[in-house]
Order: C-alpha cells, then sequence, then structure tokens
C-alpha cells in the first residue's frame, strides 16, 4: 500500500508538469483524423484553454503559446500572430494603467476611499456602503486587484476597532490600532495550512490581472497591521458574520464596478478589440466608444452596486435589515467613525503631487468621453477619419506624468516663503536667524522629480494582463482566419428557433458559469467570435450577442480563482468556500438577470441592435469580404493552384 500512496503524492506534487505534455498527446488525434485547418485551429485553442483554465504555468506565460502553435500548426504565419499582441486596444488599456499606477503611486485611491468612509455612519449598513463606494468606483478607472488590496488593511483597521467597542464597552476611548503610513500594498494570513506562494498561486491569477501581479500586490511593501497580522479572531457570532459580509463587499464591489467604463476591466477591453477587427472585414466600425459604453455601462452598475448592497444587508443581518423590523443597541460601532475621521485627518491636505494626479485622471475622462460622443460632433471631429481613437487621449495623459513635476518650482517655493515671512511679520512674531536659514536652503532646492519614472511603472504596471490580452486576441484571430468560429457558429444555428433575448439569457448563464473558473479575458476571447459569426447567420445584429456576453464575462462572484478580488478577499482567513458559494450565488444569479433586463430595456434601443445592418449580408469567403461577386483577397493559391484575380 505504500508504493501507491507515494506514486500518488508524487503525481500529484508534479501533476502540473504532467500536464503539460499530457493534454496536447491527448488532444492530437484532432489533428490527426480531422486534418482541416479549423481543426488545427481547434487542436491549438483546446491545449491553450486547458493551460488557462489548470493553470499549468502563469496565465502570461500561456498567453505566448500563440506565437508557437499557430504557426507550427499551419493556421497563421508569426508575423501576423505577433500583431495581435499590441493592438489600438491593448494600447487605450496601457494608458489607463499608467494612470492607475500614478493614482497608486500618490496614495489617491486612498485618500479617496477613507473620505468616503468619512462620510457615512458608524453602523453596518452605511458601513457597508462606505466600503463598496470607493471600491466600486476606483475600480471604473485602475486595476480591480490594486483596489481591493488598497482596501482590504482599511476593512481590518474597521473590523478591530468593531471588535474591541463590542468587547470593552461602548463608552471606551481605547483607540491602540493604526495603519502605518507604508502604500498601496496588504499583507494578508493564509488559513488553509498552504505557505504564502502556494496560496497565492492556487488562488490567483483571473480577471483583471494574473498570478505574478498579485504576488507583487501581497508580498511587497506591505501595510502591516499593529498587534495582529492574521484575521481578527473572535467568538462573537455578530461579529464573525459582520467580517464576512464586509470581505465580501469589498471583492463583489470591485467586480461590478469594472463594468462600468470601457478600461474597467479586461472582458470590455477585448471586446472592443475583437468587435473591431470583426467589423473591419465588412468596412465598418463597431460604433463603440469610451463615452457610449459609458451610457451603457454605468446605469447599469449602479443597480447592480444598489441590489449588492441591499443583498449584503440580507445576508449579514437577515430580516433584521428591514426598516420596519426593531433593530438591538448599535452604540458599539460608534467609535469606529472617530477612528476614520482620524486615519483620514492623518493624511493630511492634498498635496501637488496629488492634485497632479487627480487633474490628469479628471482631464483623461473627459477627453475620452468628448471624442466621440456620437449626439454631438466630438474633438475626435477635428483629425482625419479613423486618425483618433481613444487610445491617443490614454497615451497622451499617460505620458505627461513622465513629465509633469511632483513638486512645484523652487522659486515658487521661495515666493511662497517670503509671503509667509511677511505675514509673520505684520503679526510681530520674531523667527530666528537659523529657522531663516534652513528654510532658504530648502527653498534653494530645486530638483525636477517627476510624477512617474520607469522604475515605479515598470514594478507596478500589470505586464501579465497586457500579454494575457495580447493571447486572447492572437486566439480570436487564428479562429476567424482558419474560419474554426464559423464552423461553431453553424453548429448553434439551432437556436434560430428561440426567440434573440432567450439565447441570450441562455448563453449569459452559461458564460457567467464558466468565467467562475476560468479567467474572464480568456473567457471573452474565446466566446465573443463565436457569438458574432452566431448573430450574422441567425439574422440578429452582432453586437445583440456580443455585449451581453461581455457583461456576463465580469460577473463571477462564486469562488476564490473567479477573479483577483476574490482571491484576496479570501486569503484574509474571514471566508471559507461555503461562505462565497452562499454569498455569491444569489448575487451572481441575480447581477446576470438584471444584466439582461438592462439590456433589452435600455442598451439595445440605444445602439439601435434591433435593426440588422445590411452591410453584413454581403458574403465572406475566407475572412475576407466579396463585392459585387468579385473576390478582392484569396489565398494565392486555389482550386488546383489557380488564382482568382479581381
Amino acid at each position: 500500500m505504500g508504493m501507491p500512496k507515494q506514486i500518488c503524492r508524487g503525481i500529484t506534487k508534479w501533476k502540473n508538469f504532467l500536464i503539460v505534455f499530457l493534454v496536447p498527446l491527448i488532444l492530437l488525434p484532432i489533428v490527426t483524423i480531422i486534418d482541416t485547418k479549423p481543426a488545427r485551429c481547434a487542436y491549438g485553442v483546446l491545449v491553450i484553454g486547458t493551460y488557462w483554465v489548470l493553470e499549468v504555468m502563469p496565465l502570461a506565460v500561456t498567453s505566448l503559446l500563440p506565437v508557437v502553435l499557430f504557426p507550427m500548426l499551419g493556421v497563421m504565419p508569426v508575423q501576423k500572430i505577433c500583431q495581435s499582441y499590441f493592438k489600438d486596444t491593448l494600447m487605450l488599456f496601457l494608458g489607463s494603467l499608467v494612470v492607475a499606477v500614478a493614482v497608486e503611486r500618490w496614495d489617491l485611491h486612498r485618500r479617496i476611499a477613507l473620505r468616503a468612509l468619512t462620510l457615512v455612519g458608524p453602523q453596518p449598513r452605511w458601513l457597508m456602503l462606505g466600503i463598496m463606494f470607493p471600491c466600486w468606483f476606483l475600480s471604473m478607472w485602475m486595476s480591480n486587484t490594486a483596489t481591493t488590496a488598497m482596501m482590504v488593511p482599511i476593512l481590518n483597521a474597521i473590523l478591530k476597532q468593531i471588535k474591541e467597542a463590542r468587547e470593552i464597552g461602548p463608552n471606551t476611548k481605547k483607540n491602540s490600532f493604526r495603519l502605518s503610513a507604508e502604500k498601496n500594498m496588504v499583507e494578508t494570513s493564509f488559513t488553509n495550512g498552504k505557505n504564502e506562494d502556494d496560496a497565492i498561486q492556487d488562488k490567483g491569477a483571473n480577471g483583471d490581472t494574473n498570478t505574478m501581479e498579485m504576488q507583487k500586490l501581497m508580498k511587497k511593501e506591505p501595510i502591516e497591521i499593529e498587534e495582529e497580522n492574521g484575521p481578527i479572531r473572535s467568538e462573537d457570532k455578530e461579529f464573525i458574520q459582520l467580517a464576512k459580509t464586509f470581505s465580501l463587499c469589498v471583492a463583489f464591489s470591485a467586480n461590478i464596478g469594472g463594468v462600468a467604463t470601457l478600461t474597467g476591466t479586461p472582458p470590455n477591453i477585448v471586446f472592443k478589440g475583437i468587435a473591431e477587427d470583426e467589423f473591419k472585414i465588412y468596412d465598418m466600425d463597431s460604433g463603440i466608444t469610451f463615452a457610449n459604453w459609458l451610457v451603457i455601462g454605468l446605469p447599469l452598475s449602479i443597480v447592480c452596486f444598489i441590489f449588492l448592497w441591499g443583498w449584503m444587508q440580507f445576508y449579514f443581518d437577515g430580516k433584521k435589515c428591514f426598516p420596519c423590523v426593531a433593530r438591538g443597541e448599535e452604540g458599539s460601532y460608534d467609535n469606529v467613525k472617530k477612528f476614520l475621521h482620524t486615519e483620514y485627518l492623518s493624511l493630511g491636505s492634498m498635496t501637488f503631487a496629488e492634485k497632479l494626479v487627480l487633474g490628469d485622471f479628471v482631464l483623461l475622462a473627459v477627453l475620452w468621453i468628448t471624442r466621440n460622443p456620437q449626439f454631438v460632433p466630438g474633438w475626435g471631429a477635428l483629425f482625419p477619419k479613423k486618425y483618433i481613437s481613444d487610445s491617443v487621449p490614454a497615451i497622451l495623459m499617460a505620458v505627461l506624468l513622465f513629465i509633469l513635476p511632483s513638486q512645484p518650482p523652487g522659486f515658487l517655493k521661495k515666493q511662497q516663503l517670503n509671503c509667509t515671512k511677511a505675514a509673520e511679520s505684520q503679526d510681530d512674531e520674531v523667527i530666528s536667524n537659523d529657522e531663516v536659514v534652513i528654510q532658504l536652503d530648502k527653498a534653494k532646492k530645486d530638483e525636477y522629480v517627476p510624477l512617474l519614472n520607469w522604475r515605479v511603472v515598470n514594478e507596478k504596471l500589470a505586464w501579465g494582463v497586457i500579454l494575457l490580452m495580447g493571447g486572447g486576441f492572437a486566439l480570436a484571430d487564428a479562429c476567424k482566419a482558419s474560419g474554426l468560429s464559423n464552423t461553431i457558429a453553424e453548429s448553434l444555428s439551432f437556436l434560430a428557433g428561440i426567440p434573440p433575448w432567450v439565447s441570450v439569457l441562455m448563453l449569459t448563464f452559461i458564460v457567467a458559469a464558466i468565467t467562475n473558473i476560468t479567467s474572464n479575458a480568456a473567457t471573452t476571447t474565446i466566446f465573443v467570435p463565436i457569438v458574432f459569426h452566431l448573430a450574422i447567420k441567425l439574422g440578429v445584429h452582432p453586437l445583440f450577442f456580443m455585449i451581453p456576453i461581455t457583461l456576463s464575462a465580469s460577473f463571477a462572484f462564486l469562488l476564490p480563482v473567479g477573479t483577483p478580488p476574490n482571491a484576496i478577499v479570501f486569503s484574509t482567513g474571514y471566508l471559507t468556500i461555503k461562505d462565497m458559494v452562499f454569498g455569491g450565488a444569489v448575487v451572481n444569479i441575480v447581477t446576470v438577470l438584471i444584466m439582461n433586463l438592462c439590456f433589452n430595456a435600455y442598451i439595445s434601443p440605444f445602439l439601435g441592435l434591433s435593426v440588422f445592418p445590411e452591410a453584413l449580408r454581403t458574403p465572406i469567403f475566407n475572412g475576407t469580404l466579396l463585392k459585387n461577386g468579385t473576390l478582392l483577397l484569396v489565398n494565392n493559391t486555389l482550386n488546383a493552384g489557380y488564382t482568382i484575380t479581381p
């Protein structure tokens, strides 16, 4: 019996190594039996998809495999595959990530979070709102992972205050707990019997980042929580339930916030890139811009956010959350308000750097919205058609962050010093010569330090996410070039007898289920091209299928592996898998239903998706547009070596 156990243990320890070699061998009959281009592409997609799902390698590394597999399988030349890794859409995402790094670098996100918390009451329902709102808002503009990692130490601080107040009494003035001045990162405790590296590798890697970024967030420059490093332990059942609820609030609100903007989460960016490529074949524009996506995503995100707030109250308090039900004494939460106010005041007034970063951030959002608002001409109309896209202002504002100074020039400081000295002299206050010399020495220091430097960006930027999305685009391009997307769409033609909104409802639930165990970017990459061709075959506007599929790919609330925010809050030790499944199942089902209702109620009418574009009726041959019976571009060799020329 000992030998089989040792073999099983060895296989378990080396499972990733074995899977890497066994999966291609097991799937090899697909290529050997069905030797067609769609079959060869399907082989590559299944190998890469299996590696993504099982995470046998970091997602970013797996995302490089299209460069190897598809040229070797004869699906696409390597030059075209490599072009997929740096499209216009990825430049848009890169610019937004650089701006997000600047927000993190100067702690602007923490100021916003603490300010929101000081504006709400100390009762649990209002603390939930104060925790959820900054997570929801910030995740529209920056990494969901960074938003969650920033909020977890604040969450621990709030829970610590509540626990002390409940144990000592509502009138206590004790306040021995504080957050240190370290920035942006979170140190969490793993309670599942594994070391940190194993836990991060097991739980990370889906959603808007990957395992490497999570390791960086959770292991570098941690915010230390004094007196205790692990989760706060208590026998108080109400407190335990409160800790679970607050943890879920952080993760779920970050996930919901990402759908509001085009750059908020990778599925939206993947959809944008694929839609542009697919519609370009028909000489059409997808019509998706940052401005009209805001009209699509923001109201939906707000409705989901309101539902989540209500559900989290019920999850915590049951029927007691309703106003008509009498509640007990809540004095134990009073000290939390004072603590949060103290923490916010400790940040001091906004620095020069924070103001510039905030200005850069706001200006970028304004440029995105006003480039092509569609109901009126935007500033993009000043340039030739198709010369300007949302990536232009994204990169412009990102580059400015490497130019703008982090402190005002020295001559401005000196002028400010002279004004201060004159004002103090008028008040008959004496300043010693030593103090004046020290202040003048400080004023003479006129060092030019930009808001960002490459070292900071290189350390904090989620390069793995960019590779993941590039690999997704390469996968989509290969499916399109080989005809695999068309083949799968034809197999789904039985949906023609079902109303389109019913088909969409079914597909969104399938995608929402799959995205709980796979990368949401990978899920979007696989499904969006398929439903594009399916919609054309059914005579439905492609966006009628593509947009709901994209939105549902962001609704992963059931498991820690669903998204990095889920993994981070699970790693704090407050939650079990059962807690996440019970709390997230209702959210998953209801948000998909809300999305379908919103889509049919206002998104589809707003975009005019009830009308099938006539341009899409033009026949396509091997991914090439046919006009007036003439083939514009075909393979160089066709029909036994004969070439069809225009």
